[in-house]
């Protein structure tokens, strides 16, 4: 059986450029649930492309493979939100879980 670093190493070469989904719940507790692009996946974290701004320290679950049964899902925690020139978010977030 693969050790985490290898799991996540396999995840950065397999799910960037890649839709996931992510949920999270807003500040009035409303939920959100997107199919997003991937765009880096290392050991600590990932980014992710959205059409709006996560607020940092958001708890955020992560499934890679969602259509996938057994696809584990991540926790992850917001570290930046940068608006960019388009108008959608680059979301920066670690692993927590």
């Amino acid at each position: 059986m693969a050790n985490i670093e290898d799991r996540r190493a396999f995840l950065r070469l397999d799910m960037e450029k890649e839709l996931i989904t992510v949920s999270w719940f807003d500040t009035n507790e409303r939920q959100f649930i997107r199919d997003v692009m991937c765009i880096d996946v290392s050991k600590g974290g990932f980014k992710i492309s959205i059409e709006r701004e996560i607020a940092v320290n958001t708890e955020v679950k992560v499934q890679f493979k969602s259509h996938l049964k057994q696809s584990k899902i991540y926790v992850a925690k917001v570290l930046r939100a940068i608006k960019q020139d388009h108008g959608w978010y680059d979301i920066g977030l670690e692993f927590i879980k």
